[in-house]
């Protein structure tokens, strides 16, 4: 039979698992919008090296064209910065969408497993408190007269029932 401390225990691991997971779902958000920006760039950069025309933005409404034999400017890693023809910056762009897309992955398959685990851990959890909730049977004892009790009650919740914080 399961005790009140091993129910404490199975609730605060499905609590833990709730909010990693919460976490992964975060970090899944963030690599999608970083996904987006990624791709955005990537096409903007294509465009680019097929010789089209186009306008940066400056801000408050104010634009700049491109001139065609423009090059740019990437972050390289680690705040160092290179000067880089559009291909090559789109090369590079392509490298790291592709980079993001497998962590996403990565973080996806951890969210399974952790969905999995939760629902085992609950199931596990419900079965356990139904058994300490249902009546035992009591044996009978000896005639001996049974030593006295503490006069002090433990205190239990609304219906007697055990919560997740007992």
């Amino acid at each position: 039979m399961i005790d009140s401390s091993e129910l404490q225990r199975m609730a605060r691991l499905v609590d833990m698992n709730r909010q990693r997971l919460e976490e992964i779902n975060q970090q899944i958000e963030r690599i999608e919008t970083v996904q987006l920006e990624h791709d955005d760039t990537r096409r903007a950069l294509n465009s680019l090296s097929q010789g089209k025309n186009g306008h940066i933005p400056l801000g408050a409404g104010v634009m700049v064209p491109i001139p065609k034999d423009a090059t740019t400017i990437v972050d390289l890693g680690s705040g160092i910065f290179g000067e880089r023809s559009p291909e090559s910056a789109e090369e590079l762009v392509s490298q790291r969408l592709e980079d993001l897309t497998e962590l996403k992955s990565q973080f996806e398959a951890e969210a399974a497993t952790l969905t999995q685990r939760i629902e085992e851990l609950a199931t596990a959890f419900e079965s356990a408190a139904k058994e300490m909730t249902q009546p035992q049977p009591v044996e009978e004892e000896s005639v001996e007269k049974p030593e006295e009790k503490s006069t002090r009650r433990r205190r239990r919740g609304v219906g007697g029932e055990l919560t997740l914080d007992d």
